[in-house]
C-alpha cells in the first residue's frame, strides 16, 4: 500500500500532467468542450486535437477519454434526436493508440484499454453517424479488429515485410498482385481500394501550396551545419524553457 501512495503522490506531484491531475482555474463544462470539439446548430467543427507534447505516461488516458466521451456523445444524440450525427475521427499514427495488444493477457495496460475503445468505435460507431479514419506507417502493428472492420483502403508505399504481409492480408486474391506495386510507388501515389473505388486504382495525391504543406520535410543537417541554407539558426533556450514552465 505504501509503495501506491508513493507512487500516487509522485504522479500528483508531476507538473509535466498537472493539467489533468490538478484543478483548473478556467473549468471548462461538458457543454462547452462538446460545442468547440463537435460544433454547434450553426456550423460543424472541424477540430484539431495536437497530442505530439502530451507525456507519455498519460497519452493513451488522454486519447481514451477523447474518443470515449465523443462516441458517447453521438450515441446519445441519436437516442434523443432518433437519427444520427455526421462525425469523422482520423487517428494520425493510429500504431501509437490502437496497438496489438495479446488477448491472453492477464493484466491491462492503458494503451490496451485505449485500443478497445476504438475497436468499440470501429465495430459499433457506423449506426451512430461515428467514422474512423485510420492512419499510420506501420499497419502491422495496428488492432486487427480495427483493420478487419476497415472498408477502403488508400495504400502509399510499404517496404516493410512484416507491413506488407499484414496489407496482402487485408485485400482479396485476386487483388494481391496489385499490391507488388507498394514497395515501389512514386512520392504522393497510392492505390485505392474497397468501397470508395469499384476496381482499385492508383491515385495520385494533389499537391499542396508551400504555405499548405505540414512541417514534415527532412532536416537539413549538413546546410544548417555549413550555414550554407542562408537561415542561420539562432539558439536561445531562454525563451523556450519558460514557455515550457509556463505551459506545464
Amino acid at each position: 500500500m505504501e509503495f501506491l501512495l508513493t507512487r500516487i503522490r509522485t504522479m500528483l506531484g508531476d507538473t509535466r500532467i498537472s493539467a489533468v491531475t490538478k484543478d483548473s482555474e478556467e473549468p471548462i463544462s461538458l457543454t462547452d468542450w462538446l460545442d468547440t470539439f463537435l460544433g454547434k446548430d450553426t456550423h460543424g467543427a472541424i477540430t484539431v486535437i495536437d497530442l505530439s507534447l502530451v507525456p507519455n505516461e498519460i497519452i493513451h488516458l488522454v486519447t481514451a477519454v477523447i474518443s470515449r466521451v465523443t462516441f458517447e456523445a453521438l450515441q446519445r444524440y441519436r437516442k434523443m434526436n432518433g437519427k444520427p450525427l455526421p462525425t469523422v475521427m482520423v487517428a494520425e499514427e493510429a500504431h501509437t493508440f490502437i496497438k496489438r495488444y495479446k488477448e491472453e493477457s492477464e493484466s491491462q495496460s492503458v494503451s490496451d484499454v485505449c485500443c478497445k475503445v476504438f475497436e468499440k468505435i470501429a465495430r459499433e460507431g457506423r449506426k451512430f453517424g461515428l467514422g474512423l479514419v485510420v492512419s499510420s506507417q506501420r499497419p502491422s502493428e495496428l488492432s486487427p479488429t480495427v483493420l478487419s472492420q476497415c472498408n477502403t483502403f488508400l495504400l502509399h508505399r510499404i517496404s516493410n515485410d512484416r507491413d506488407q504481409e499484414q496489407v496482402h492480408r487485408l485485400v482479396p486474391d485476386n487483388m494481391r498482385g496489385l499490391l507488388r506495386e507498394l514497395p515501389s510507388l512514386p512520392s504522393r501515389h497510392a492505390i485505392l481500394l474497397g468501397w470508395a473505388s469499384e476496381l482499385p486504382v492508383l491515385v495520385r495525391m494533389k499537391e499542396l501550396s508551400e504555405e499548405q504543406r505540414p512541417q514534415s520535410d527532412d532536416p537539413d543537417f549538413w546546410d544548417v551545419w555549413s550555414n550554407s541554407t542562408g537561415e542561420p539558426r539562432e539558439v536561445n533556450w531562454q525563451p523556450i524553457v519558460e514557455e515550457w514552465q509556463n505551459r506545464d
